[in-house]
């Protein structure tokens, strides 16, 4: 039997074409991370998407934040055989009239150990305030834009919740794909495999030397060496050692691999989901046009889980929140966006949360 090929079906994904709009690196100096304690880059390429018409002024403005180990940058570049990124798809999106048009500003947080978190930390560098400090007031000031929100998959799906957390009075919309959240699914599975793995590379520096000057293509929960390094970028985000700069405590003693409770209590605080369960944080939630949580229910760190228990213990706190679940893993979240894209920018296009109704 003679066997037809369906290019019919073929996409964008097999040949991709020339953007409707356009991608612009900025490469630019940071007062904020210049002199972080572990030396890493403060000269930062800042990679923003402007739609097909080119205009900018009072457009939405979006920012990205990538996963773990991820960078703006990445978004730029031309994807390989049959996948894609996120700068395509809103591309694509606002090409075939899905969602309005908008900027997206994707910027590079990596450090050393390969993510901030989007944090301040004494250990990393001001994450937080590079962002809110240097970031988003040179986008607007350079693009003219407008309302603002900010969207994100895995870690960065964790720094899209936490970010609007903190800051309401900045952003109107957040959404996360398979954010990091409740810490015990999270990352405590991943404890005992970590805690193997230090022992027997002989401690955290001698494992960091390893991997740091190794290459490797095996990221995932399968690799114990790369959980260490992971756990290690989540320590230095969450436990940092406030005395010296740099240093970080971890979670698990690393003699008897016993959970050390006054170090995981650091974590926990930052869970999202404890942060939603406390009157403070819950009241910015309240104030956003939107909360979106998602994630797939096969995803290898139970993120979906976690998603679903965001979801309830915001709404038991009168936040309203919209969660969903599909068929996929956690590297599943690129297809995801065609549904956060339009669904963040009718809430940015939306009146502002609390507004008063406008004529009948």
């Amino acid at each position: 039997m003679t066997v037809r090929v369906p290019t019919e079906a073929r996409t964008e994904r097999v040949f991709p074409g020339p953007l409707g709009g356009r991608v612009e690196l900025h490469p630019r100096e940071s007062d904020v991370l210049r002199g972080n304690p572990w030396g890493d880059p403060s000269r930062r390429d800042l990679t923003v998407y402007l739609p097909p018409s080119g205009r900018s002024e009072g457009l939405p403005l979006l920012l990205y934040l990538p996963g773990y180990t991820g960078a703006g940058w990445v978004e730029a570049k031309r994807p390989t055989y049959l996948t894609s990124n996120r700068v395509r798809r809103l591309d694509f999106l606002i090409r075939s009239g899905a969602c309005p048009e908008a900027v997206l500003v994707a910027p590079d947080c990596l450090t050393t150990l390969g993510g901030s978190q989007y944090l301040n930390s004494p250990a990393t560098g001001r994450y937080e305030d590079y962002l809110l400090q240097e970031v988003l007031p040179w986008v607007g000031e350079k693009f003219r834009t407008g309302p603002v929100g900010v969207l994100g998959t895995s870690s960065g799906g964790f720094g899209a919740l936490t970010l609007a957390m903190h800051h309401p009075d900045v952003f109107r919309a957040a959404a996360s794909n398979a954010g990091d959240m409740y810490f015990e699914y999270t990352y405590l599975p991943q404890f005992p495999l970590a805690f193997r793995a230090l022992r027997k590379e002989g401690g955290p520096e001698a494992l960091l030397r390893r991997v740091l000057s190794e290459p490797t293509s095996a990221f995932g929960p399968h690799n114990p060496l790369i959980q260490a390094l992971e756990l290690m970028a989540y320590a230095a985000c969450y436990s940092p050692d406030e005395s010296e700069p740099g240093g970080f405590d971890l979670p698990f003693d690393l003699e008897t691999g016993e959970i050390r409770p006054e170090v995981w209590a650091r974590w926990l605080v930052r869970d999202p989901v404890r942060m939603a369960e406390t009157d403070r944080f819950a009241d910015a939630l309240r104030r956003l046009a939107l909360v979106y949580v998602d994630g797939g229910t096969r995803d290898e760190w139970a993120l979906e889980v976690g998603a679903r228990i965001f979801a309830a213990a915001a709404r038991r706190q009168g936040v309203r929140v919209e969660h969903q679940e599909f068929d996929g893993v956690h590297m599943d979240g690129v297809a995801r966006y065609d549904v956060m894209f339009p669904r963040v920018l009718a809430a940015l296009r939306g009146p502002p949360p609390g507004a008063p109704p406008g004529p009948v």
